[in-house]
């Protein structure tokens, strides 16, 4: 048995107000330790963003940021 089955096994035990302080706790516990984004997996996505932004891509490995040019202008 793993732990979601023995939550739910424990939790059907219990009368009907004490399953909703358990379902109050495990919104406490979502809101304390918030779960990251998922990272869409599909390459299909990825390459039609990629095709989308090759128009915008730009070498910059050779520019140098000149501070007292950018203040003349």
């Amino acid at each position: 048995m793993n732990a979601v089955d023995l939550i739910a096994h424990e939790a059907t035990e219990l009368p009907e107000a004490l399953q909703a302080e358990v379902l109050d706790f495990i919104g406490y516990l979502k809101t304390r330790h918030p779960r990251a984004p998922a990272v869409a997996s599909s390459d299909a996505g990825l390459s039609e963003l990629m095709a989308f932004f090759a128009p915008y891509r730009k070498d910059f490995g050779n520019f140098v940021f000149d501070r007292d040019e950018a203040n003349a202008r």
